[in-house]
């Protein structure tokens, strides 16, 4: 394993194709995720790259060994995961790291070296940068003065005899309140039948737009409430996301969410990188204790607003009376 980590990287494959030339403007993407961007001190996680590009062109990824930055240790390297997928080469390949240092960290753009079909033109291809935390678990200072066992007391197995008492009391009791059940049903000879009607779920986006008018009406941020602010702004656009797309956003971290709508298609480019961004945002100021300001919260709503007002539903109305909607909502003003 540890040749792995002095070995240069270079991915080649040249495939020539006939009766085509050479694209100008091929189609190179390159993937730089973690498994998750708040991990505990000491745990292990996955760093992943992953590239796609056609097959007539060399790629050489990045060279770590131990380190991946500063405070991020690598345990294990995988080999080259590749496919083809359409004439384009997909090549994955997966860090095991650790970090033993808490703290708020940043995985730089990283540089992929290409290398045209003509042998003679390089460029250069930058990955977008990783943010994670590395937290510690939070100490009990109610308890900090107690003495506890370092393993709790091992409990006896409970034998036959000293169950069967209470077992046949509780099946007694039991099969005595079924026979008193059964008499009088018999005697009275009704059924009660009792119809439980749910209430219809509410549409995502109006549910989202009721719970940014309460919070606006807050005025969170405007006291000083930083983190409090960006947690439910947070949480609205996740649940929005969770009913809108039946993405399990709540339980979900900022890259999984991201990877989910990359999977299915549903969102164009500009609103999943906003949201990304927000995410991030979010994610420093709730976990990192840090800033933003005034126009930069603004932003922040009126982005969460415009991103359910351009994804909700469009419902066409089949009656005339159908026109008059139960719930309309505006535009939201400057906090």
């Amino acid at each position: 394993m540890n040749k792995l980590f002095n070995i240069r990287i270079l991915v080649v494959l040249m495939v020539v194709l006939l009766g085509f030339g050479f694209a100008s403007k091929a189609q190179i993407t390159i993937d730089v995720k973690m498994d998750t961007n708040i991990m505990l001190i000491g745990d292990q996680t996955k760093l992943t790259i992953e590239s796609s590009f056609p097959a007539n062109f060399e790629v050489k990824f990045p060279i770590f060994s131990d380190t991946i930055i500063k405070g991020l240790e690598v345990l294990n390297i995988s080999d080259f995961d590749t496919s083809m997928v359409d004439n384009n080469l997909k090549v994955k390949q997966e860090y095991l790291v650790t970090s033993f240092d808490t703290g708020w960290y940043e995985i730089p753009m990283l540089d992929f070296q290409i290398t045209f079909p003509d042998k003679e033109r390089v460029d250069t291809v930058q990955s977008r940068p990783v943010y994670f935390g590395v937290v510690t678990m939070p100490l009990d200072t109610a308890n900090a003065m107690a003495i506890t066992d370092i393993k709790a007391p091992l409990d006896a197995p409970l034998t036959f005899q000293e169950v069967w008492p209470a077992a046949s009391i509780a099946l007694g009791s039991i099969l005595l309140i079924l026979a008193i059940i059964y008499l009088l049903l018999k005697l009275t000879r009704k059924e009660a039948i009792f119809v439980k009607k749910e209430k219809p779920k509410e549409p995502a986006h109006i549910i989202a737009f009721r719970d940014l008018d309460i919070l606006k009406d807050k005025k969170l941020w405007q006291q000083g409430k930083l983190k409090e602010y960006y947690s439910e702004l947070t949480e609205i656009v996740r649940a929005y996301i969770e009913n809108r797309y039946a993405i399990q956003a709540l339980e979900m971290t900022t890259d999984e969410i991201i990877d989910a709508f990359r999977i299915s298609g549903d969102l164009v480019k500009d609103l999943k990188d906003n949201l990304f961004d927000l995410l991030v945002k979010a994610d420093f100021i709730k976990f990192a204790k840090g800033s933003a300001l005034a126009d930069e919260n603004e932003a922040s709503y009126r982005f969460v607003f415009d991103f359910v007002t351009k994804t909700k539903p469009v419902v066409i109305l089949r009656d005339e009376d159908e026109k008059h909607q139960e719930n309309e909502i505006s535009e939201p003003i400057e906090n």
